[in-house]
């Protein structure tokens, strides 16, 4: 008895020491091991490319071709939290099939998604890299039907994320959360392509934006006898949100035959009605935004990474050219983060940043800019617009040169540390995440009045403490020190600490305070 107690007591010294050396939840690692789901079909619509279409049947009577709109999930293996926040992640690929897209990436499984998806998961966060539909006509060879099949490709791929935060609303209000998510805690975070993306449904809530852009004509289309009509309408392409129902009443001036798209190829369907929901956080990497007029104020606070050399989404307002097979196509003018991160400031869309905690933010203060939610890169390798990105293949596609795409992965990863080193501290801030503790300072029990019962327990513990020193947040771990349970804005003196799925055996609850901290072994059996 005595050698097992020795033991016992040498385990939990070890276990105490270990948690004090490590940082907290959505600030670093705090999971070994994370789960990697199979694509999952959330929603569905139409896709302009018949030829990714067919995984669904088609709807008798339409033109178009039904795609799904599929995730991929990364969640924290054996995580026990069930209000955790969650990033639609969206990947790059010129909004054509990586085949064909000129580009190293454009998939899924792109090695930059896994790496960042697997690091979020690591550290707490659930994180679906995402699927929108493609489709645009980059060689033709008018400039202004170029421009009116990205903004329509645009349109859609905002469309499908205003459907995946109306899924993720829905999930966890009449599906059971089966994805363990806070719907008021979603991040929208764009790659490249993805990163117009995630800044449009940042900033384009409303439809009357495309057209009240610096020049009123930049998204219209000069119809002989009609004069200038939207290149997209909403009863044509549908609601911006992807929720409301779609006539072909404006049908008539489309140019789908000159551009070979069948009659309907832009129709809409609402995918889960009745649930709205909005992004608390925007990231983009690279990308840029359709037109600065879009920012207002009370949107989403903004995390950007540019190169501030990329010669396709400028950095500045400047024209956007896309790479293809044939080479770089001059599209329309943009705005990148070199001049979307001012605006946001002016505005005070990201004053919630300054309450970061003194010395929480390393690579903040080693930033190249005065933006406070920017990060710009400089003078990368091969002045790469995307130095985050590899390739473990040599030649990726056909034809193309090995040295077209960074085989490197070790330099990749090192600009990944600097992304999710830049973004943790101000997702925690902009999320209302409990990353760090007010005080480590330990207190006693007699200074809250802290009672705890029943322990051993078999269903629940009862945690109380007095009015005047409410808990502000919980975390509970187990014997190896992995933190199994976090819960943020507890707020309040009385505590009923269910076991849930907790297994038998010992763990420390870590009660946090004002004024510091106070750890009590609780065992469950």
């Amino acid at each position: 008895m005595r050698i097992f107690t020795l033991l016992f007591l040498i385990a939990l010294l070890s276990w105490g020491q270990g948690l004090q050396a490590q940082d907290g939840r959505y600030v670093a690692p705090v999971f070994d091991e994370v789960e990697v789901s199979a694509p999952q079909g959330l929603a569905f619509n139409y896709t302009v490319m018949p030829w990714v279409g067919g995984l669904l049947n088609n709807v008798p009577g339409l033109g178009s071709t039904i795609q799904p709109l599929a995730a991929q999930f990364y969640t924290p293996k054996g995580d026990t939290v069930t209000n955790r926040p969650l990033v639609i992640y969206l990947h790059t690929g010129n909004f054509i099939p990586y085949d064909f897209n000129g580009s190293c990436g454009g998939t899924l499984r792109d090695s930059s998604n896994v790496e960042i998806a697997t690091r979020l998961a690591e550290m707490g966060y659930v994180v679906a890299v995402v699927l929108y539909r493609q489709g645009w006509l980059p060689t033709i060879e008018q400039e202004l039907l170029k421009r009116y099949t990205l903004i329509n490709a645009a349109y859609r791929g905002v469309q499908d994320v205003n459907t995946y935060i109306r899924y993720f609303n829905r999930s966890v209000a009449e599906l059971g959360n089966p994805h363990g998510i806070d719907p008021d805690k979603i991040v929208v975070w764009g790659q490249g392509t993805g990163g117009y993306l995630s800044l449009a449904s940042g900033f384009l809530d409303r439809y009357e934006e495309i057209l009240n852009t610096s020049d009123p004509n930049k998204f219209r289309l000069p119809v002989p006898n009609v004069g200038f009509v939207p290149m997209v309408t909403e009863n044509y392409n549908g609601t911006i949100q992807g929720d409301g129902p779609v006539t072909v009443s404006d049908a008539g001036y489309i140019p789908t035959a000159l551009l070979g798209f069948k009659s309907g190829d832009t129709l809409s369907v609402p995918n889960h009605v009745g649930f709205t929901g909005r992004q608390a956080l925007t990231v983009n990497m690279g990308g840029a935004l359709g037109d600065s007029t879009w920012i207002n104020a009370g949107e989403p606070p903004l995390i950007s990474f540019h190169v501030e050399t990329d010669p396709f989404a400028p950095c500045q307002t400047a024209v956007l050219r896309v790479p293809t097979a044939r080479g770089p196509e001059n599209v329309v003018e943009v705005s990148g983060s070199c001049d979307v991160a001012p605006i946001v400031d002016r505005l005070g869309i990201n004053d919630i940043f300054d309450n970061i905690p003194e010395g929480r933010d390393p690579y903040g203060a080693v930033n190249k800019t005065s933006n406070k939610g920017f990060f710009v890169f400089q003078n990368t390798p091969d002045d790469s617009s995307a130095p985050w990105e590899w390739t473990f293949a040599e030649t990726p596609k056909p034809g193309q040169l090995p040295n077209d795409c960074n085989t490197d992965a070790n330099i990749a990863k090192t600009y990944i540390d600097t992304i999710i080193g830049y973004y943790a501290p101000r997702a925690c801030v902009a999320l209302g995440l409990d990353c760090w503790q007010s005080s480590t300072r330990d207190l006693t029990e007699a200074q809250v009045n802290l009672k705890l019962a029943p322990n051993p327990a078999s269903l629940a513990v009862q945690i109380s403490v007095s009015e005047e020193t409410p808990v502000r947040s919980y975390a509970i771990y187990d014997i190896s020190g992995r933190m199994v349970r976090n819960v943020t804005q507890v707020d309040a003196s009385f505590i009923e600490l269910q076991r849930e799925s907790l297994h038998n055996g010992l763990y420390v609850v870590r009660l946090h305070f004002d004024q510091g901290i106070i750890s009590k072994k609780i065992i469950f059996e």
